[in-house]
């Protein structure tokens, strides 16, 4: 209705819709404002302009499937293009709502389009076939408006191929489906084309005449408009007005005065107006002539204004079209650089997923190399510490084979026996042990024991001995490399006791404090100075690892097992004659 009284409100309605678009609204909504659009320009005339909106409805539809809108769009763009002569386009389209439509009424409507297509390219079978098959599913359907609008053009195309009976028989059939049917002017017009048509191509005036009344008559039952109606009435009294009869034009003349109304289209009336002036004139009556023709003038001038209005409105349609043309051209401007910031957001993401992917994989591999890297620093350490332990042992057995080589150069062969009994059972602990990479606390501690019985049974003039074991500790839970201790003790006997002149004292002390196990090797012996200085050139030569092995290995094994060992070595009494020597080992303790 809006867009019938008033199309300006109704393009700006338009325009606030198209406006809303920026706020999100959907596809559907924005193609509705496009098809209201579009049907502001059909009923102004701008065909053009209306296939452009239709267009542009069926562009903001194309995200949306199974949308009900858009077969009756496709309708319309077909129509208009029809009108255009764009036949291929039109066939595409009426084609499309067809294949897009599930109401039969609508699918009707494009076959009947794609019919009047067929006539309007020549191809009169073709389009022939499609009327008829229509005609009978609008009988089908009980559709008389339909029939009669079928029947209607028929009679055109049969006036076209010079077959006037049957054209006149479609023609009367089209009108006796109308009978007491409210028509509207679109259903109409294919009758009204018909009958111009058909009485054009008559050659009797009776004839012309004839079927010119038949229509009057008919049109009494129609709910047409005036103007309809007018324009039959003044073609049947121009029809008497040439045959002479003035008194049947008079009436009809008569007839088409009483349409007149108000509100009535001024184009219609000044042809009444026209029409009566000219039967007054033929029938002498000047004056009524005269006053018909002021009346005419009249109306003209109503016309012209009328044009004038039409023509303001359509150039007020055009400036809100133009305003709706930039607000749509910056839409798509936004739309596009909207599209072009997602893209790039888009690569911008990608870039930076691969960057970071790439950063991924870069830390992966440093990750693996740090990790291989730390295997091979380890297995290095490892290796090392079995080297380190494998120079040990052999400096161990030699230091006791010596002892075992003294006994027998004093043939004490009692002592010998039973030291190398004792010296057995130390050899089958240090090879069993040598075989593994940590032992219990428990069993280094039985080793060292032994190791002191079998060096005091040697050198029982040279030292006595203590060895104090805290019962606070759990020796089986701890776990330490084999043939930790026994370096100190025997640096203690072999450096520090075995030249001191009088007897002297070796204590070993295992004890608890602060989460740690103290171990502390103490002797009162002569000092690391003096055992230095009094080596004789044979020993000089011979270089001793005992003690740097044994740091060595600590400090390996802290860094290959995380361990936290501590070891010191200082005097015992300093600046005494024999200042001794303490050798301090820290090893954490499970709490």
């Amino acid at each position: 209705m809006l867009s019938n009284t008033k199309p300006e409100e109704a393009i700006r309605m338009v325009e606030s819709i198209l406006q809303e678009k920026k706020k999100g609204q959907s596809q559907r909504t924005e193609a509705e404002a496009y098809l209201l659009l579009g049907d502001i320009y059909e009923q102004i005339g701008q065909t053009a302009l209306a296939q452009q909106r239709y267009q542009q409805a069926l562009y903001a539809l194309r995200r949306e499937k199974g949308q009900a809108l858009r077969p009756v769009l496709l309708y319309r763009l077909g129509s208009t293009e029809l009108k255009q002569g764009l036949f291929a386009d039109a066939r595409t389209h009426f084609k499309e709502c067809l294949e897009n439509t599930n109401d039969e009424h609508l699918a009707a409507r494009c076959r009947e389009g794609l019919a009047d297509l067929e006539i309007a390219r020549g191809n009169i079978p073709e389009g022939t076939l499609l009327y008829d098959s229509l005609y009978a599913f609008f009988n089908q359907e009980q559709d008389s408006i339909g029939v009669a609008r079928v029947d209607a053009k028929k009679a055109k195309l049969f006036v076209a191929q010079q077959d006037l009976p049957r054209a006149r028989a479609s023609y009367n059939n089209s009108l006796n489906y109308v009978q007491q049917k409210q028509l509207n002017y679109e259903d109409y017009a294919p009758i009204e084309q018909a009958n111009r048509a058909i009485i054009q191509s008559s050659e009797s005036e009776q004839e012309k005449i004839d079927l010119s009344l038949n229509t009057v008559k008919s049109q009494q039952n129609f709910g047409l408009p005036p103007e309809a109606r007018i324009g039959e009435q003044l073609q049947l009294a121009e029809l008497y007005f040439n045959k002479g009869e003035l008194a049947e034009a008079e009436k009809y003349v008569k007839a088409s005065r009483n349409l007149i109304k108000e509100d009535i289209n001024p184009t219609a009336s000044a042809e009444v107006y026209k029409k009566s002036s000219e039967l007054n004139l033929k029938k002498g009556a000047f004056e009524a002539a005269l006053e018909d023709y002021q009346q005419y003038i009249t109306e003209n001038e109503k016309v012209l204004q009328q044009k004038q209005e039409e023509l303001d409105q359509q150039i007020a349609i055009l400036k809100e079209q133009g305003r709706i043309d930039v607000l749509v051209k910056d839409l798509d401007i936004e739309e596009k650089e909207q599209a072009l910031l997602q893209s790039q957001v888009r690569n911008q993401r990608l870039i930076i997923i691969f960057l970071c992917l790439l950063l991924l994989g870069a830390a992966v591999s440093l990750y693996f190399i740090a990790k291989n890297v730390r295997r091979r620093r380890q297995a290095n350490q490892l290796l090392l510490l079995k080297s380190l332990r494998t120079q040990m042992n052999p400096h161990f057995i030699f230091n006791a084979l010596n002892s075992v080589n003294n006994f027998i150069s004093r043939s004490d062969e009692r002592a010998a026996n039973k030291f190398l009994a004792d010296f057995a059972r130390l050899m089958r602990m240090v090879l069993d042990h040598s075989q593994k990479d940590f032992i219990s606390f428990e069993e280094e501690v039985g080793l060292l024991e032994l190791y002191l019985k079998l060096e005091h049974f040697r050198f029982r003039d040279k030292f006595d001995y203590t060895f104090e074991k805290s019962p606070a500790i759990d020796y089986a839970a701890i776990e330490v490399p084999p043939m930790l201790l026994q370096p100190f003790v025997e640096n203690a006997i072999w450096h520090g006791l075995r030249y001191k002149e009088r007897k002297g004292r070796l204590v070993v002390s295992i004890q608890k404090e602060d989460g740690l196990a103290r171990i502390q090797v103490s002797d009162d012996g002569i000092g690391r100075k003096r055992s230095l200085a009094i080596k004789t050139n044979q020993q000089s030569q011979y270089k001793s690892t005992g003690l740097q092995n044994v740091s060595r290995r600590i400090a390996l094994i802290n860094r290959a097992y995380h361990k936290q060992y501590a070891v010191s070595i200082e005097d015992q009494f300093p600046g005494a004659p024999d200042p001794g020597t303490v050798v301090t080992l820290k090893i954490p303790v499970k709490p």
